[in-house]
């Protein structure tokens, strides 16, 4: 069996799981990030594990990618693996699906100074897409990826965040 059946059909069947059994859809995923000496931290989850950290310029000695790095990853990634997904469950054949970010930034946001935002003041997607289906069909499978990308919605659309914060006292 090729990936793309093996794609297909394991999608398949977990929806045929969550549609007898919602209950088995739901999930937590639980990890946490850990800051060493400086501005270094490994994060993780599930066994995994990663090194985040800043750049010179701004106190951090470059021992990994920064937070913005994997968050970019994250929605590329989920975005190409999404639509991929997407079209192995349709059945629509990709040679190769591609997709980048530009984010436009204020460098000033991340240290607090006034009139500077911390966010992005614009994010653009590109997604290109070699297949040798029809434009239209290939076009809506795209629509209805991205409507059910969880990391491009969860960055696009404002949601519910708590924070519980927790003050531990003792001596050094």
């Amino acid at each position: 069996m090729d990936r793309n059946s093996h794609a297909r059909e394991a999608q398949l069947r977990a929806i045929s799981i969550f549609t007898q059994r919602p209950e088995h859809a739901q999930v937590v995923n639980r990890g946490f990030a850990k800051v060493r000496d400086g501005l270094s931290c490994t994060y993780e989850q599930d066994g995994h594990s990663l090194t985040l950290d800043m750049p010179n310029a701004i106190g951090g000695s470059e021992e990994g990618p920064t937070p913005g790095f994997f968050a970019r990853a994250a929605i590329c990634g989920c975005l190409a693996i999404g639509i991929k997904m997407t079209a192995a469950r349709e059945n629509l054949e990709l040679d190769s699906v591609s997709v980048g970010i530009e984010q436009d930034w204020d460098n000033r946001g991340v240290l607090a100074m006034a009139g500077a935002s911390p966010v992005p003041g614009d994010t653009r997607i590109a997604i290109e897409i070699k297949s040798p289906e029809p434009e239209d069909e290939v076009g809506g499978m795209v629509s209805r990826a991205i409507a059910n990308d969880p990391w491009f919605l969860a960055y696009r659309d404002a949601q519910p965040v708590s924070t519980v914060i927790s003050i531990v006292q003792g001596a050094l």
